[in-house]
């Protein structure tokens, strides 16, 4: 009697683990430019998810590139963020323009991008979701936006 209560808990236990879902990506909702209160200028892209799940797990950014007007800006890399289980969720994808916007490899680029009304932001690679029961599972992000750095 035993031995079939422990085998049915198994199996019960396999059951439930086989219907966990991947969160599902629901897209990218906006690019906005942001001033943070150490003066530095921040571009911000929000990747949305929902977890439809009982565990959470986390998602790690890997060479997720950002491309202005169709010039590389910067590549986002070490950022892991915690998934909640059962809920939306938003992922900030920032890229500081301090470090990266203004370099003399891309000032005429940059002299060039201040000086239009309007800018194509570009965020471009992969979002990986990491759980101990589902392994590592890629997401890809394309997401293009028209911003105006000056409104």
């Amino acid at each position: 009697m035993k031995k079939l209560f422990l085998i049915l808990s198994l199996l019960s236990i396999f059951q439930s683990c086989s219907t966990f879902k991947t969160p599902e990506f629901k897209g990218v909702s906006r690019v906005d430019i942001k001033k943070k209160q150490s003066g530095k200028v921040v571009l911000v892209a929000y990747a949305q998810f929902h977890n439809p799940n009982l565990l959470g797990g986390k998602f790690k950014l890997n060479e997720l590139k950002v491309f202005v007007n169709d010039n590389f800006f910067a590549t986002l890399n070490s950022d892991t963020y915690k998934v909640p289980v059962l809920k939306d969720f938003e992922i900030p994808l920032e890229v500081d323009f301090d470090k990266n916007f203004f370099n003399k490899k891309n000032i005429l680029n940059t002299i060039n991008n201040v000086l239009q009304k309007s800018m194509n932001i570009q965020y471009k690679g992969k979002i990986y979701y990491v759980s101990k029961t589902m392994g590592k599972i890629p997401y890809n992000i394309d997401y293009t936006q028209k911003i105006n750095p000056f409104e």
